[in-house]
């Protein structure tokens, strides 16, 4: 039923891909080879920002520029799972990475095109997940477990405060996934959305609900492994100008033509990826 709902509200960011792809046809194929070859040897997916708060504190950072100049996407604490430490996430599905990416966007973003509003994302992944609870009992108790350990509230929001800070007050966990959209109060931020190939027999699993779409490397990701970056069409230049002075080589595609190459794909292999 979530599912068929869900078809319903993503039927006319469908029909506008049409319309997107006519406008802008010209630039879309010459991506477009590209996108096919990339997308085919990518296994997981990162999504970030181009700036983010240091947790609990106002101070923001170049997080691309941090990743570049580290080599790779290198372990950050993680308090959701019991890995002993740190951990870099990573998505087996795009629309989930590209849905935290989303989460950066400066509040006067626009784009081209998106496959579905952050909104949309948001609610459907918030949605499947109670599903997955109720016939999951060992996450059922797990989850529950986690709600009531001290730290777990204060996590979501060192989560959240990572991306915004409206005025020093806490971001709500409902706001975010049930009625405001959380996008960042940054000045200049963007999505960054990173293809990654990764052996799944290194990862580790994540909790018994997210493992559906999600995974963890205890190790850090190198640039080596990474076969591409996505960002918004209107910030590719930039984003290619920083790698270059930087001596990295690694194609910069737009966020949107990935949305549009996905655009006709059923919902269920968006979403999780069943086929």
């Amino acid at each position: 039923m979530i599912i068929r709902e869900a078809k319903k509200k993503l039927r006319p960011y469908r029909e506008q891909a049409a319309v997107v792809k006519g406008k802008v046809a010209a630039q879309y194929e010459k991506y477009l080879p590209e996108i096919t070859k990339l997308y085919g040897k990518t296994t997981h997916w990162h999504g970030t920002g181009r700036f983010r708060y240091e947790r609990d504190n106002d101070i923001w950072y170049d997080v691309l520029a941090k990743i570049v100049d580290l080599g790779g996407l290198y372990p950050f604490r993680d308090p959701w799972i019991n890995s002993g430490g740190s951990t870099v996430s990573l998505a087996t599905i795009r629309m989930l990475s590209r849905a935290f990416a989303r989460v950066h966007s400066n509040e006067n973003s626009t784009f081209v095109y998106e496959l579905g509003s952050i909104k949309f994302w948001l609610r459907l992944y918030f949605f499947l997940t109670a599903v997955w609870l109720c016939t999951d009992r060992h996450a059922l108790s797990t989850v529950f477990g986690g709600l009531f350990h001290g730290t777990f509230f204060r996590d979501i929001r060192s989560w959240e405060s990572a991306i915004r800070k409206p005025n020093g007050k806490r971001v709500s966990v409902l706001n975010v996934f049930l009625r405001k959209t959380l996008v960042s109060d940054i000045e200049g931020n963007y999505p960054i959305l990173i293809g990654i190939v990764a052996d799944s027999k290194e990862l580790i699993e994540t909790t018994p609900i997210a493992h559906k779409v999600e995974r963890r490397s205890l190790k850090p990701i190198m640039l080596t492994q990474c076969t591409h970056i996505e960002v918004p069409l209107q910030n590719v230049v930039e984003t290619e100008k920083i790698l270059r002075e930087r001596g990295v080589s690694l194609p910069v595609l737009p966020l949107e033509f990935g949305d549009l190459y996905l655009s006709d794909q059923p919902l269920e292999k968006l979403a999780v990826g069943q086929k």
